[in-house]
């Protein structure tokens, strides 16, 4: 029997679907990963952001004349923000809610990929200011790379294809021991990988 054969033998039958499946499943989403790796350590790549926008506009009177900014300013400025997103179309993302009571102001900060707004909403003037900066696409990309002010759904999907990745890279290591004549210089190779990541790193440090 060649050693080929054994090879193959003394493996589970069901290894080597798993790990072809499991990289066509991560085919485009590895390509994605390596794309935006190279963008984040390139940003001189990334095209000139847009001017910074602003408008200004009148705080209706039924969110600025409520008595829930003295009962509860934590559900009126919940409403404000839903007024802004249901009639002012206003992307939602990561919001955090900033009131300051002696000023009768509440700022709302919304930080988004690729970009991020700031609202301020007067009840003493009844206006509500918002400045808004994109980034552009790029930008997006970037951010979702690293999770950054993405959804809690997003980031549950970084955690499942790094799963993925991690089952495909152990079922091609768990393919590749049987092969005695090809096993020294394929886990020689992973060595030498391994040593130049950390080589460079303290290379880097001293």
């Amino acid at each position: 029997m060649s050693t080929k054969s054994l090879a193959v033998s003394s493996t589970p039958r069901w290894v080597r679907p798993l790990h072809t499946y499991s990289a066509m499943l991560m085919l485009i989403i590895m390509l994605f990963f390596t794309l935006t790796g190279l963008t984040l350590n390139n940003r001189q790549w990334l095209p000139k952001a847009a001017p910074e926008t602003s408008r200004e506009l009148p705080l209706p009177a039924f969110l600025g004349q409520s008595q829930l900014w003295q009962q509860d300013p934590l559900l009126a400025s919940s409403q404000v923000w839903l007024w802004l997103q249901k009639e002012q179309r206003q992307v939602s993302g990561e919001v955090d809610f900033d009131w300051v009571a002696d000023e009768q102001l509440l700022s709302i900060d919304v930080q988004r990929p690729g970009g991020y707004s700031l609202i301020e909403v007067s009840l003493i003037e009844q206006t509500v200011f918002i400045s808004e900066q994109a980034y552009g696409t790029l930008a997006i990309l970037n951010d979702l790379h690293m999770g950054r002010h993405a959804s809690l759904a997003w980031r549950w999907f970084i955690d499942i294809a790094a799963g993925v990745i991690l089952l495909f890279t152990l079922t091609g290591l768990w393919l590749v021991l049987p092969m005695r004549r090809r096993r020294g210089r394929l886990l020689w190779c992973s060595g030498l990988g391994g040593v130049l990541m950390v080589g460079l790193y303290f290379w880097m440090r001293y």
